[in-house]
């Protein structure tokens, strides 16, 4: 394979995946303010994610039971966000910016 055709096919393969990634992002399910209203202290992280699927839990890490995890999720603009704050499994603080 010659060097032409080397470079056309990483310029294809790089134009492959950035659309993949900006198809992903599109059917992404960011959180808006109506959705961060409608969660109120003591529900569940599994009603979190059913409301926005960009949400990242921070710490991966298992911790002993009653220890505080906190989420974020981002808004469609990808820079509006919000943090949830979960203890024993339910949700006992929040905020936001930018989001709408």
């Amino acid at each position: 394979m010659n060097k032409s055709a080397i470079a056309g096919l990483c310029t294809l393969t790089v134009l492959l995946a950035a659309g993949v990634y900006e198809a992903s992002a599109l059917t992404s399910d960011p959180l808006t303010l109506a959705e961060f209203h409608k969660l109120k202290a003591g529900s569940g992280e599994k009603s979190l994610l059913h409301y926005a699927s960009t949400c990242q839990r921070e710490d991966e890490a298992e911790h002993a039971a009653g220890y505080p995890t906190t989420w974020t999720c981002y808004g469609a603009d990808g820079s509006s966000n919000a943090v949830f704050f979960y203890s024993e499994g339910e949700l006992f603080g929040k905020a936001q910016t930018g989001l709408q």
